[in-house]
């Protein structure tokens, strides 16, 4: 208790040296416990930003990913509709009929269309001449009729000679078109089958044919008209071996493929001439065309989507190799600054507490001697001058620690914008500055102690 006595009537006594040495244990402590709790509190908000900016790099990587896979989807649903439309349309077109006429280049097309037959008719080893030739490739389904107006149970009809598909071995085989009708049978027009029936044994050009099967009703020349085999019909009207018209479906149906389609029948017959039915012709390009602009649409609306995802993306990268690079350099700053500053504080205020705990030696000389010269023992006096400095570094240590978490919380928020559930307290580092001040100072205070107790005290009275 004596001790304890003396150790607070020399604090009260010499206030100015205790304050100095507790103000420089203080802010060693301070920088202690701040310096680490600021750079950990650092790096866990660059964690926390850079993991926030990784997972929206990540989000812009599944939705780009996202986007193009859905594009990619559009293109095959694209693919397969055209696919689909094309096999269609091509079902459609043989129904609608042929869309290419072939005939003689010498033809006046407006009486043709005012007589809805040629004039002008042709070998009949034209048809098979362009079936055999390679080169024709942009038509496909040749058909030769013979038609010419005539004269049946007064009215004026279109007789019309049809041969079976002409078949081209260079293409590849599909189902025919037109008429396959079996020598001497016809068929009649929906108009003209009105009073007969299927079966019916009918008088043609002074021949008898018997009626295969009565067509149904299309709204056009064919409800006039009476359908046979070439040879009757070549027959009939005394051409043998001559046809006026080939019929044909062109393998790409846009207008621009007539000069084309053009081209190589005149290759293969210079003699002839071709025109398109540009009504059907043009459906299936229309058609086509409709469903291309419509997926085109939609894909350049997509593409451009994808191209702002993608801009979003190049910048969250952008920002987060930045962030990361900054963050990283301000890291090790603070890193640089908490490994070589704070440990020279702790230096500079050893060396401090060493001088002034010196200097309260000299000045307590004759209190020393006095204490020696009446039967004290060294261990008092060194528990009176190691007792101050261990009671100065658990006080610094108990008000540095204070100080030092609100400071670096202070500092955090305030000044580097940290939230404040990153600054947590290692318990390392409360015992390290707990344990260490006191030892710290102690350590400081020894020389100063060891010159003290090394003194004579008659010598010391004497000078006194």
């Amino acid at each position: 208790m004596k001790i304890i006595r003396l150790l607070l009537a020399e604090i009260g006594y010499r206030k100015l040296n205790f304050t100095l040495s507790l103000f420089s244990v203080t802010v060693a402590v301070l920088l202690f416990v701040a310096g680490p709790m600021l750079v950990d509190g650092y790096q866990r908000e660059t964690g926390r930003q850079v993991a926030e900016w990784q997972d929206r790099v990540v989000e812009s990587e599944e939705s780009v990913a996202q986007m193009e896979a859905g594009m990619a989807a559009v293109e095959t649903k694209t693919e397969e509709e055209l696919a689909l439309l094309e096999k269609q349309t091509k079902r459609l077109m043989r129904d609608m009929g042929f869309n290419l006429m072939i005939v003689h280049r010498d033809t006046n097309m407006s009486d043709f269309w005012a007589a809805d037959f040629a004039a002008l008719d042709m070998p009949q080893e034209y048809v098979e001449r362009l079936a055999a030739d390679q080169r024709l490739t942009m038509v496909t389904h040749l058909v030769a009729t013979l038609q010419q107006r005539i004269t049946w149970n007064n009215r004026k009809v279109l007789l019309v000679g049809y041969l079976p598909e002409t078949t081209q071995s260079h293409m590849r085989r599909k189902a025919p078109m037109g008429y396959n009708i079996e020598p001497g049978t016809v068929l009649l027009g929906h108009e003209l089958g009105v009073g007969h029936e299927a079966g019916e044994m009918i008088d043609l050009l002074d021949t008898k044919f018997t009626i295969a099967r009565i067509l149904p009703e299309k709204g056009s020349k064919e409800d006039v008209t009476i359908a046979m085999h070439l040879g009757d019909a070549q027959t009939a009207l005394e051409k043998p071996q001559r046809i006026n018209q080939i019929l044909a479906l062109g393998c790409h149906c846009a207008g621009s493929n007539l000069p084309d389609i053009r081209k190589q029948l005149g290759e293969v017959l210079p003699d002839t001439r071709i025109t398109e039915f540009r009504s059907i012709a043009l459906a299936r390009a229309e058609q086509r065309d409709l469903v291309v602009a419509k997926q085109t649409m939609i894909l350049t609306g997509m593409g451009e989507n994808l191209r702002h995802r993608q801009e979003i993306l190049k910048q969250r990268k952008e920002i987060l190799a930045n962030m990361e690079d900054s963050r990283a350099k301000v890291q090790r700053l603070m890193e640089t600054l908490a490994d070589v500053i704070t440990p020279l504080v702790v230096l500079a205020s050893a060396v401090w507490v060493g001088l002034l705990a010196l200097v309260n030696v000299r000045e307590r000389r004759t209190e020393i001697g006095i204490l020696r010269a009446i039967g004290k023992g060294s261990g008092m006096i060194a528990s009176l001058l190691l007792g101050k400095a261990v009671l100065l570094g658990a006080l610094g240590a108990s008000i540095g620690l204070f100080l030092g978490i609100w400071t670096a919380r202070a500092l955090g928020i305030y000044a580097l914008n940290l939230a404040a559930g990153h600054f947590l307290v290692d318990n390392k580092v409360l015992l390290a500055a707990l344990i260490g001040a006191p030892l710290l100072s102690a350590v400081a205070s020894y020389l100063p102690t060891h010159s003290a107790l090394t003194q004579d005290p008659a010598v010391v009275l004497r000078d006194q």
